[in-house]
């Protein structure tokens, strides 16, 4: 039978095909009543060559059971990254509610590690069935997730991944490759001894999230790998304070003239784009993450060179959805690592891209 006839293919017909009455299939499939060991071969063999999937509406209202997802993410203001992610996450919820799937948001602050204490004590207080876990503060998600196999609470990662824990599945980019591309990006744009900036956006409690970490190590290591003989040098900025910004930026440039790259291991690009473009500094290049809206302007202005991006709507979609499938038919993610691609946006491609993520 043909892929396309799958999705189609009914309980009579695989009665048919096996040999056996549409009861008997009945009960194989839903897991009730008694069958033959030859019974139950021949219409696992048939179920295995169709490819079948059961109904997962007609199913979850048959069972009468409800089901909540608990998503775990930051805060966030329209045209902010965790913005696009909860788009995906409201597509899917439409969905979800149809198989008796309810989902509850709880948000913490990606810039303050106590936040996100804060909000793992509130979740030891709540009963979900599943949970979609933005893994910001590794150090502190790992724990968790031992307390929630204990609970047998199945979990889905997004924006990074951290393969220690028992997860259900991960959705999202592989983050030293995002890194790795970012280096080339810039790299193949500087001479080998110039010096780059890395901006970095100054954490209260916590060195930054898991993702940049991983990001960082795989943009250095593409630069070993390549020859680098310059400098990497950090600029802690702040997020809203254009002043103290303009104070820390001015002043590394005029220490460091070899300066001729800048990245950005999170999606605040725009901070540094801002102050190149204040400046008139057209002579340092400069790569950063997301296709938020301030970075898309800045990317269009030419003041970005080029924007790495990871399909933010797609995770928070297919986190809640795997879930769902898990939850109702006990089919898990046909991988466990699902990575996104690893787009590359420039000001040439750049219109293209926001409208075709799903």
């Amino acid at each position: 039978m043909a892929d396309n006839e799958h999705t189609t293919v009914r309980i009579v017909d695989i009665a048919r095909m096996a040999g056996v009455s549409v009861a008997t299939v009945d009960r194989v499939i839903h897991n009730r009543g008694k069958v033959s060991e030859e019974n139950l071969a021949r219409i696992n063999e048939v179920l295995h060559e169709v490819n079948y999937r059961p109904n997962l509406i007609a199913r979850s209202l048959a069972s009468g059971r409800q089901y909540t997802l608990a998503v775990v993410m930051p805060r966030f203001a329209q045209g902010e990254y965790w913005a696009d992610f909860d788009a995906g996450i409201v597509r899917a919820e439409a969905e979800a509610r149809r198989y008796n799937v309810a989902v509850r948001k709880f948000f913490f602050d990606q810039y303050d590690r106590s936040s996100f204490g804060k909000l793992l004590a509130t979740l030891r207080g709540e009963t979900f069935d599943g949970a979609v876990i933005a893994t910001l503060f590794a150090e502190m998600v790992a724990p968790f997730t031992r307390e929630l196999d204990e609970r047998g609470v199945p979990y889905v990662f997004v924006d990074s991944n951290l393969p220690e824990c028992n997860q259900l599945a991960y959705f999202g980019t592989s983050s030293f490759d995002a890194g790795a591309v970012a280096a080339r990006l810039l790299f193949d744009r500087l001479d080998p001894g110039s010096d780059i900036v890395v901006g970095r956006i100054i954490h209260r409690g916590d060195a930054g999230s898991n993702q940049c970490r991983s990001r960082e190590e795989g943009f250095r290591s593409y630069l070993q790998k390549q020859g680098f003989r310059g400098k990497l040098h950090y600029a802690a900025l702040r997020l809203d304070d254009e002043a103290y910004n303009r104070e820390v930026l001015d002043d590394l440039l005029l220490k460091h003239r070899a300066i001729a790259g800048a990245v950005t291991f999170n999606s605040t690009c725009y901070i540094l784009a801002g102050y190149l473009a204040a400046r008139r500094r057209t002579d340092v290049r400069l790569v950063g993450y997301d296709v938020i809206r301030r970075n898309g302007q800045m990317l269009d202005e030419g003041v970005v060179t080029a924007l790495v991006a990871q399909r933010p709507e797609a995770q928070g979609y297919r986190g809640v959805m795997a879930l769902c499938e898990w939850l109702i038919e006990g089919r898990r993610p046909d991988t466990a690592e699902n990575n996104m691609p690893i787009d590359i946006l420039l000001k040439e491609n750049i219109r293209y891209y926001k409208n075709n993520l799903i």
